[in-house]
């Protein structure tokens, strides 16, 4: 591996270690949307083992969006469930035909639910930046406050 390469790496693991839930949740879904794109890439090439790996790869990371999603939250989790299936099922169908439509279709998709996503995310933390900070005793521990 490369200096490049492995300062790249070490760089993608801190920005994950330290990543809010919501940039999480971006970042994994441009890794599947990258992941497909690569998969159209190599599908037009003829490379169909890097087509297979390429959306095994995207399969994965939206099971893993599924699976961080907490089912007992209500119908927004179950609807998610269910888009998030979707997808899965168009990377399938792309990796057993080696056809772009529905590669297409996903990663159209995709964009969409992570371009609300971002939207969602940065009005939370327009939100949280407009609320008031808490008021901090700076005295510590030090101060007392007896009545009697």
């Amino acid at each position: 591996m490369s200096s490049a390469a492995g300062k790249l790496n070490a760089y993608t693991k801190v920005d994950v270690e330290t990543a809010s839930q919501g940039k999480l949740i971006v970042m994994l879904f441009n890794g599947a949307i990258k992941r497909a794109e690569e998969a159209k890439r190599q599908l037009e090439r003829g490379r169909r083992e890097e087509v297979h790996h390429n959306l095994i790869r995207a399969q994965e990371i939206i099971a893993e969006l599924r699976g961080a999603l907490n089912m007992k939250a209500g119908s927004i989790a179950n609807n998610l469930d269910r888009i998030y299936e979707y997808f899965q099922h168009l990377l399938v169908t792309a990796n057993i035909r080696k056809e772009t439509e529905p590669i297409d279709e996903c990663i159209g998709l995709m964009t969409d639910i992570r371009d609300t996503w971002q939207e969602v995310f940065a009005k939370v933390a327009e939100e949280d930046a407009a609320k008031p900070a808490p008021q901090v005793n700076h005295h510590g521990a030090a101060v007392l406050n007896i009545q009697g």
